[in-house]
């Protein structure tokens, strides 16, 4: 039985059981369709909204929502941000937290292949000392001047770049590339991408004295960017509704509030009220049918492992933070019995796992 699980919680479920049981497994559900006909948030379990009126920090409304609530208020859709201004009206001309902020700490490198940075050399810098500042809202890209020295750029402002050509083989000796052509830093990565590896990492103070000699009098992109906007349920931001006519986002705040209908960025230490989002929790049961490839397996044994290696495999993915599992026993009071021989009408649809 899960039991308390929203709908970003159950998107997970079905891998994770696949990647904690080595057996064939068949789902469906007893009490509602769980494979035919299912769907997630918003659709089956729609967002509702609530005004908090206490002052708080962005920090402070945050934690608020998520002790006794869902989290601060994401948007997703014109039909969502209605609600949410209704829900605010009352302050519709002054300010109140949703749950949109800027991560401003999320550096990492365009290459991600495996095994390429050693110990701490993912997160090898050499910012100049001012820097980063996200000035204006829009520096998501780095690159290196003439100083050997790191600064962070509206990605769409265009300048030379150094590629970085190797694979596994090379890691120890990487060939960086100068390409003297100005691009921005998506048509740069592309490009990279395309004729080489990818754009370049630094990951130490070896390969940044090395760039260094390579980069003229002028910025030069490397493959360091950062995320931008996010909404703090950690859902994808897919609808925006800013504040246009006060071309906003329009400073280095990285917290968003919403005001006469839509959105400005403002210094999280502010205090204001704040909207926080309520998601429908469910109770499911559902029914799994096992077949173990082992006849020595006694699953009666090991239904207690079998649980808790759900339970470490959805935590591991984040799946678990209000999920309840339990086995609901029978009345013998035993977990799992014997199916019966004869042909029995399954609901829903049966859904196979491969270990």
């Amino acid at each position: 039985m899960i039991e308390n699980y929203d709908g970003k919680q159950l998107r997970g479920f079905v891998s994770a059981f696949q990647a904690a049981v080595n057996i064939t497994a068949f789902f469906f559900t007893e009490e509602v369709s769980f494979f035919t006909g299912l769907c997630f948030p918003p659709a089956c379990f729609p967002t509702h909204y609530i005004l908090v009126e206490k002052a708080n920090t962005w920090a402070e409304a945050l934690h608020y929502c998520r002790w006794k609530h869902s989290d601060l208020a994401s948007v997703h859709n014109k039909e969502e941000l209605d609600e949410l201004v209704t829900t605010a009206q009352k302050y519709y001309r002054g300010h109140v937290w949703i749950g949109l902020y800027d991560d401003i700490n999320s550096w990492r490198w365009s290459l991600q292949e495996e095994g390429y940075y050693g110990e701490g050399e993912a997160e090898f810098r050499m910012w100049k000392s001012d820097r980063p500042i996200n000035f204006g809202g829009y520096e998501n890209c780095a690159g290196m001047d003439n100083d050997g020295l790191w600064n962070d750029r509206n990605c769409k402002y265009e300048a030379p770049f150094v590629c970085y050509n190797g694979n596994k083989a090379t890691v120890s000796s990487p060939s960086f590339i100068l390409v003297n052509e100005s691009k921005n830093w998506t048509e740069a990565q592309s490009y990279c991408r395309k004729h080489h590896t990818d754009l370049a990492s630094v990951r130490n103070q070896s390969e940044n004295d090395q760039l260094k000699t390579m980069v003229q009098n002028q910025h030069t992109w490397i493959g360091l960017y950062r995320d931008s906007w996010k909404w703090s349920d950690g859902s994808h931001i897919s609808f925006t509704h800013w504040n246009t006519d006060n071309n906003e986002p329009n400073d280095n705040t990285p917290c968003v509030l919403l005001h006469q209908g839509r959105w400005e960025d403002k210094a999280c230490t502010t205090k204001l009220y704040f909207v926080c989002s309520i998601v429908s929790l469910k109770r499911q049961v559902v029914r799994v049918k096992l077949s173990a490839k082992d006849s020595s397996v006694k699953l009666e044994d090991a239904g207690e492992a079998i649980l808790q290696q759900l339970s470490r495999t959805l935590k591991l993915h984040s799946l678990i933070k209000d999920m309840k599992l339990t086995w609901r026993k029978q009345p013998d009071g035993k977990i799992f019995g014997l199916e019966a021989k004869e042909e029995k009408k399954k609901i829903g649809c049966n859904l196979k796992f491969k270990p």
